[in-house]
């Protein structure tokens, strides 16, 4: 006889905490790319309800919350638009004039960031859209303001983005001029742990001041170049002293983004079948 008590309940909530326990355990066990797809395939079916309402609870909260926002958005690009219409004339001259082809346009798809409850969350972020949008691994996802990360796992109707706050997240980059190449990593920096980044491998001769713009350099097959990434804004120590090192203040903050663009145009397809990193996020 059932007993009205709830101990059936949690009987049952206790079997269900094992069950998840015994497959986050295997999960963490199995290679980045298996345990990548194991995540897809449990995402697409079981929490498949779960994706869709969080979908549309961000979806109300996008119409409610950030209308202003939006609209403020809206009308700053429109600004720039106008104020770089002769400067794109000038450039589509120039290059008609040297028989240079136009710049390709990017291809990019509009995706909503499902921020879920975790500590986490800024570090592997879900967002609403997936195969079926035309979303693949090792596309580069970009906000208004900057870079943000790129595609990890994809399902049909999701995907995991691994932004640069992950540990494992690098990407070359460069200056504005083009005279200083390094590579960025995330890096934690005071007793609070605030999240930045910092360039790495500047040559001992070359010096970056404050507020110098760093753009991803086009190596390494997944960023496009020209990226903006952030701002210098401080110089740490190589322990070896080897080095230079900068702290680099991002543009895009992966707890605060709501939408991002992914851009999908092909990447490389030497890097598209080897994991970049060896533990999943």
């Amino acid at each position: 006889m059932r007993d009205f008590g709830g101990r059936d309940a949690a009987g049952g909530g206790l079997l269900l905490l094992v069950a998840c326990l015994l497959v986050a355990l295997a999960a963490y066990a199995l290679p980045r790319p298996i345990a990548g797809d194991v995540v897809a395939a449990i995402r697409r079916t079981f929490l498949r309800p779960v994706v869709a309402l969080q979908e549309r609870a961000e979806r109300d909260r996008t119409s409610r919350f950030r209308l202003g926002e939006i609209q403020a958005e809206r009308d700053s690009l429109a600004l720039q638009l106008l104020a770089d219409s002769a400067l794109r004339s000038e450039n589509a001259q120039l290059r008609a004039m040297l028989a240079i082809r136009p710049r390709p346009t990017p291809r990019w798809t509009p995706v909503e960031i499902l921020h879920q409850t975790t500590p986490t969350d800024a570090r592997a972020l879900l967002v609403g859209s997936g195969s079926d949008e035309g979303l693949a691994r090792f596309q580069p996802v970009i906000t208004p303001t900057g870079l943000l990360g790129y595609i990890w796992s994809v399902g049909p109707r999701a995907a995991a983005v691994l932004t640069w706050m992950h540990p494992d997240w690098r990407a070359s980059a460069v200056t504005g001029d083009g005279a200083v190449m390094g590579i960025l990593a995330p890096v934690t920096v005071g007793s609070s742990g605030h999240a930045l980044l910092e360039l790495r491998g500047v040559a001992l001769r070359d010096s970056l001041p404050l507020g110098t713009l760093v753009f991803t350099s086009g190596l390494g097959g997944v960023y496009p170049r020209m990226l903006p990434v952030g701002r210098v804004s401080g110089v740490t120590a190589d322990p070896l002293g080897y080095e230079r090192r900068y702290l680099v203040s991002p543009f895009a903050n992966p707890a605060t983004a709501s939408h991002a663009l992914v851009l999908t145009e092909p990447v490389d397809p030497r890097i598209a079948t080897v994991p970049a990193v060896d533990s999943a996020p």
